[in-house]
């Protein structure tokens, strides 16, 4: 979309907030009475097609004229140009466009909550292997799980993410994003709710916020953990795959890991392996060759704008966030590979300590860094 449309929307966007339904948790101090007009006479084109805004509940609204000026409802308007509107009641703060990316925090599913995701998946032939949100936004809560029309759907206090054979997105024009993974995804708007689909091996993911708490962004830092059920930290006992641990670097190393993605010219921005398997430890990153080096106690992550894997015999596999890798054997410790973005990351353990399904899980959480 045009960013100068987007920019002239939202600025007549936060014009008009005060006139919607955000304008009622103000203190009434803040308030002034003002005499407007409804006025039904204006229509809407959005991208050379016709648009009608609406509230929640699918009611049509009206611009307000008010001393020669239009307002326009900003929700309504907003998930017409997906740019995303949140409003922080603690700040009193109209947040629009994308706001920071908010911390996530694992999703510990109970053995009680396993057993009902399983047998969800279970009432679909041919779909019995479970999926599920592995991490959500900080502060939110799991609440059900559910089968219904053809697919699985999870739903929290401000997320809901179903899980289905069926592509619902196709039907709609909408904007292509690739997520920190790699993987390409696509917002659309079927109604007054922005979603957001990827394919996910032999499925789709659709993810989005009901109650618009959640942000794009946020939203697509969630669809990166959306796994096997029993593939990551949460659920180390299923399947004898080891816990994974949070990879939380300090300021000084996070300087230091931009530093040296600085040295390489058309490869500044920074990636970094957001996960390790539970008791390893970050030990340093460096420059050098034509890429960048993080050394952990028990596993090397490389990022290169070079393929290694390339003039050596292999065997590719799938990632647990779709994603295809190779591994191969240059010497005596095996290497995963796989493209993320304009580069390829190479996951080994030097010491042997950790598996092909372990190194597996450490590479679907390899992302840019924040």
């Amino acid at each position: 979309m045009n960013k100068n449309i987007k920019k002239s929307a939202a600025a007549v966007m936060v014009l008009g907030m005060t006139l919607t339904g955000a304008a009622g948790v103000f203190a009434g101090t803040q308030l002034e009475k003002i005499s407007a007009y409804l006025n039904h006479g204006i229509s809407f084109n959005v991208n050379g097609s016709a648009y009608t805004p609406t509230d929640g509940s699918g009611n049509k609204l009206a611009p307000i004229t008010y001393n020669n000026s239009t307002y326009l409802p900003v929700r309504a308007l907003a998930d017409a140009l997906h740019v995303p509107v949140s409003y922080d009641g603690k700040k009193g703060q109209v947040i629009i466009g994308e706001a920071a990316n908010a911390e996530l925090t694992s999703v510990s599913y109970s053995a009680a909550q396993k057993q009902a995701i399983q047998k969800a998946f279970a009432q679909f032939a041919g779909f019995e292997t479970a999926y599920a949100p592995e991490q959500m936004i900080a502060g939110d809560t799991f609440k059900s799980v559910g089968a219904g029309g053809d697919g699985v759907n999870f739903v929290f206090a401000h997320m809901n993410v179903s899980i289905s054979p069926k592509d619902y997105s196709f039907d709609y024009e909408g904007k292509t994003v690739t997520l920190a993974n790699g993987v390409s995804a696509k917002w659309y708007t079927p109604s007054d709710t922005g979603m957001l689909t990827f394919k996910l091996d032999d499925r789709y993911v659709t993810l989005s916020s009901p109650d618009h708490k959640l942000t794009q962004a946020q939203l697509e830092q969630v669809a990166v953990n959306v796994n096997k059920l029993g593939s990551n930290s949460n659920n180390g006992s299923d399947q004898g795959i080891a816990a994974y641990a949070d990879v939380n670097y300090n300021k000084s190393q996070v300087s230091a890991i931009q530093k040296a993605f600085a040295k390489f010219q058309g490869f500044e921005t920074a990636y970094a392996p957001k996960h390790m398997v539970a008791g390893d430890q970050f030990k340093s990153v460096a420059a050098g060759g034509d890429g960048v080096s993080f050394v952990f106690n028990h596993m090397k992550v490389d990022v290169s704008p070079r393929d290694y894997a390339f003039d050596y015999d292999g065997k590719t596999v799938k990632l647990p966030n779709g994603v295809s890798a190779k591994w191969y054997t240059p010497d005596k410790t095996d290497m995963l590979t796989f493209q993320l973005d304009d580069r390829y990351v190479t996951l080994s353990s030097p010491d042997h300590s950790l598996t092909h399904a372990q190194l597996e899980q450490m590479a679907a959480a390899v992302q840019k860094l924040k």
